[in-house]
């Protein structure tokens, strides 16, 4: 199963709880960390964690004082998933050939790796393109609205073709 860790779960729903309404500038919406735990349901220790890593990343900024707390340093737009999961998490890779500490002795020979080089990039630029502010919208399920890119699909012979429309839930 591939999935993305704990940790950077709780980070988006973290910062989108801090992200607050979309209206508001950034600086603005501020809260502590024991809000914050309330608010989400995550344990003050998890969030304390993560609000240290999400700082050192220069993801959220924190003010200390009777009007301080943690809030965005950027607008929940510019913010991607992929940053977020990066900061938590280290560098996506779908296998681990695409880590930078991984060390094979098949690399050279492996007749996969392009094909896992191309999936990670989409992967990649998925995340890229979903910002934080993406994640505080409503779905609207019952409308069939929520939208996934899709770049290859194959067809009835197997051959791989690019497709640049994005297609709806429930829809081929």
């Amino acid at each position: 199963m591939l999935k993305i860790s704990r940790l950077s779960d709780y980070a988006i729903v973290l910062l989108a709880a801090l992200a607050g309404d979309p209206r508001e500038k950034p600086s603005e919406q501020r809260a502590n960390a024991r809000a914050l735990a309330e608010r989400t349901g995550i344990s003050m220790p998890t969030v304390g964690k993560l609000l240290k890593l999400l700082n050192g990343e220069g993801i959220v900024q924190s003010r200390q004082g009777r009007s301080g707390g943690y809030f965005l340093a950027r607008p929940a737009a510019e913010i991607t998933l992929a940053e977020i999961i990066e900061a938590i998490d280290g560098p996506i890779a779908m296998t681990d050939c695409f880590r930078p500490d991984h060390d094979c002795s098949m690399q050279g020979d492996c007749a996969v790796r392009p094909h896992w080089e191309a999936i990670n990039r989409g992967v990649h630029a998925l995340l890229d393109a979903t910002t934080l502010a993406d994640m505080t919208r409503p779905v609207n399920e019952a409308a069939g609205t929520t939208q996934v890119p899709v770049w290859y699909e194959r067809s009835r012979g197997g051959q791989l073709e690019d497709i640049e429309q994005p297609v709806r839930n429930g829809a081929p």
